[in-house]
């Protein structure tokens, strides 16, 4: 009955067995892997756990477990079983995708990147490089945020921070930044970047007398292999797992696996144009702001690929930031009507039509995004500026406070400041004010600025 796909009616017959002789362990396995089959999850996770915590090395109950509960939404649960089932059975490459796919919904990156690496190496196709280099880049945002978190403002952020800004081209922005790290740790690689930087600007001479002044810093010593030297020797997986929580050790990490990520996906650059090399052009392209270049990529992705939710939702995400609200606003209705259940679609939605001030029709997708995920500081900040302009300041406040942790150029601070003095809360909203104003006066000043001499 098994073979013949009758699997309710093999069920029946393993809880006869079981009935039979319930110490047989074998008939347990046999219902487990009918229940499975069939797609009766709940069951199946129940009768494998009694297998297994008979053997708990039993291969095929791992993975089917695993399996189960990837079908049940909750990929965490089905890690632990699928890295013990990995162990088991190494070569088994499906054992190994199912892994990638259960640490990848779960934000179990690591582990996710492990496999996934594995799978590239035993012959991956285009997806399975362009996923690993997408695996890599949210380990470097990982690593950046605690980095972030731990030491804000640090020499070691801001020499991470500028070397983002070198890559999207803002060379002035960057430069500043540098030397603000400088001013705090004066290092050699630091240097070098300058001078990297002043070359790219066409100053031969300014480059030659930093890369001298580079040059009588005293170079890192690599008795031990901290993952600083791991890097430089260009062991960037050893760079990334290296132990240690310090503002060092995070910056190393991140920029480890972000040389993880450009290698991958410089082996997606070798495999025919495919959807996945076309979404990593427009990744590109967005995180240096060429969104029109970003939006034709995208639609370049899903003319090979029609119909891919995923990549609709990221061109719905690029036309927000392009300000194409209409085209944005189009886009991801289809998107939010099939999965309404997604915050950050409500949220796009919502943004777009705040943006074409259709207040009131926003404050539903807003609503629903913020009920949703109450952390996403965007969609209360959304919602809060749809309900002031739409006369509801009460309501707005709370969602506006919310986001305050979240304005960098004191937007939502003279928001909530226009709210609060709405409500007659006058010297709150003042405050407010002022320091919406002393954000955007540091914004400006943290701009993209002159390249200048040594």
């Amino acid at each position: 009955m098994l073979a013949e796909r009758r699997f309710d009616d093999a069920i029946r017959l393993y809880r006869e067995l079981i009935a039979a002789q319930p110490a047989n362990p074998g008939w347990k396995l046999n219902l487990g892997v009918a229940q499975h089959m069939a797609e009766h999850d709940k069951e199946a996770v129940a009768t494998l756990g009694e297998v297994l915590r008979i053997k708990p090395d039993h291969g095929p109950a791992l993975v089917m477990s695993g399996g189960s509960y990837i079908r049940l939404g909750q990929p965490a649960r089905a890690v632990d079983l699928l890295e013990r089932a990995a162990r088991l059975m190494p070569d088994d490459m499906e054992v190994t995708r199912m892994l990638a796919d259960a640490a990848s919904m779960s934000g179990r990156f690591t582990a996710a990147a492990a496999a996934l690496r594995k799978l590239a190496a035993a012959g991956g196709d285009a997806p399975a490089w362009s996923r690993l280099g997408r695996t890599y880049e949210a380990l470097a945002e990982d690593a950046f945020e605690k980095l972030e978190q731990r030491a804000p403002g640090s020499a070691h952020w801001l020499a991470l921070v500028a070397e983002t800004r070198m890559k999207q081209g803002r060379s002035g922005a960057a430069l500043s930044l540098l030397r603000q790290a400088l001013a705090k740790s004066n290092r050699r690689d630091w240097k070098e970047l300058v001078a990297a930087l002043y070359e790219q600007a066409g100053h031969a001479d300014w480059a030659t007398a930093e890369r001298a002044a580079a040059a009588r810093l005293p170079a890192p010593t690599c008795a031990a292999p901290s993952a600083e030297c791991q890097f430089k020797a260009k062991r960037y997986v050893a760079a990334a797992g290296a132990p240690g929580q310090t503002a060092e050790d995070f910056y190393w990490r991140a920029k480890a696996y972000n040389e993880l990520a450009r290698e991958a996906f410089e082996q997606l650059s070798k495999f025919p144009d495919s959807a996945d090399w076309r979404a990593f052009l427009a990744g590109l392209h967005r995180n240096r702001g060429k969104y029109d270049d970003s939006i034709q990529e995208w639609r370049s992705a899903l003319a090979i690929q029609p119909g891919d939710a995923g990549l609709e939702r990221e061109l719905a995400g690029t036309l927000l930031a392009a300000r194409r609200y209409e085209e944005a606003e189009s886009t991801v209705r289809g998107l939010v009507l099939k999965s309404p259940g997604d915050g950050e679609l409500q949220w796009i939605l919502g943004e777009s039509l705040v943006a074409q001030q259709k207040h009131s029709d926003a404050l539903q997708p807003l609503s629903e995004a913020v009920r949703l995920d109450p952390k996403r500081l965007a969609a209360r900040a959304s919602l809060g500026r749809a309900l002031q302009a739409t006369g509801s300041h009460a309501a707005a406040i709370p969602h506006l406070q919310a986001a305050l942790a979240s304005d960098r150029d004191g937007a939502v601070h003279f928001q909530l400041s226009r709210s609060l003095a709405a409500v007659g809360r006058n010297t709150e909203a003042a405050a407010l004010a002022r320091k919406s104003q002393e954000l955007r006066v540091a914004g400006a000043e943290a701009g993209e600025t002159a390249i200048t001499p040594p």
